[in-house]
């Protein structure tokens, strides 16, 4: 989908791109030791059912990739991934599985351009068949201000949020987990950061 100019469009296309690729290669790092980690298991875990949507936005239809739960029995709490400047791509689309493996149903839109696209999402997520109507976000980079923006947005229907970036809004009506930028992350930092974040998850979308 090509990208539209809308409010989170304003900004420095250089420096955002020097931060998204050691943000990519932090995070690809973190996630091939994540798949390691149950290696030794004498059988893996089922996959999560996945499949590439779309889904109503403000004027126009919206795209992205959910995951599901393998063996959900009933609807479960939601995620939105949020992609960093570049837009959603394997690792955004990996944590969507990590996080069905977890017990969430998640969405990695593939490419969000507005305020109004990213509440779009989150409503139509709290209202999905295969959800319990609370939805959290994860934000990473660029998408970490989006979803502070969305959660200081009036009635965000967001139960809770995960942000991957230096920058915040002070005085958040709900429950937000602010972690550094991944392209601080070094060695297992960042795999103890993504169990702090499942935790956090599940503690407030229980």
């Amino acid at each position: 989908m090509a990208r539209r100019d809308g409010p989170c469009a304003d900004l420095d296309a250089a420096a955002a791109g020097r931060s998204w690729q050691a943000s990519r290669r932090a995070l690809l790092t973190g996630a091939a030791a994540l798949a390691a980690i149950p290696a030794f298991a004498a059988k893996a875990p089922p996959p999560p059912k996945t499949a590439n949507i779309r889904w109503p936005g403000p004027g126009h239809d919206l795209h992205g990739y959910m995951a599901i739960p393998p063996k959900a029995h009933g609807p479960q709490a939601a995620v939105m991934v949020v992609h960093d400047v570049r837009g959603a791509d394997a690792f955004t689309r990996s944590l969507c599985d990590q996080l069905a493996a977890a017990g969430f149903v998640a969405c990695a839109p593939t490419r969000l351009a507005s305020l109004e696209e990213a509440v779009a999402t989150v409503h139509w997520l709290a209202s999905n068949a295969y959800a319990t109507g609370k939805v959290a976000a994860i934000g990473l980079g660029w998408g970490a201000s989006l979803v502070e923006r969305v959660a200081a947005s009036p009635q965000p229907q967001l139960s809770a949020a995960v942000t991957f970036s230096a920058d915040r809004i002070a005085d958040l009506p709900i429950p937000v987990l602010r972690l550094p930028s991944v392209a601080q992350f070094q060695g297992d930092a960042y795999n103890q950061a993504w169990l702090q974040a499942l935790a956090f998850l599940k503690d407030h979308l229980a």
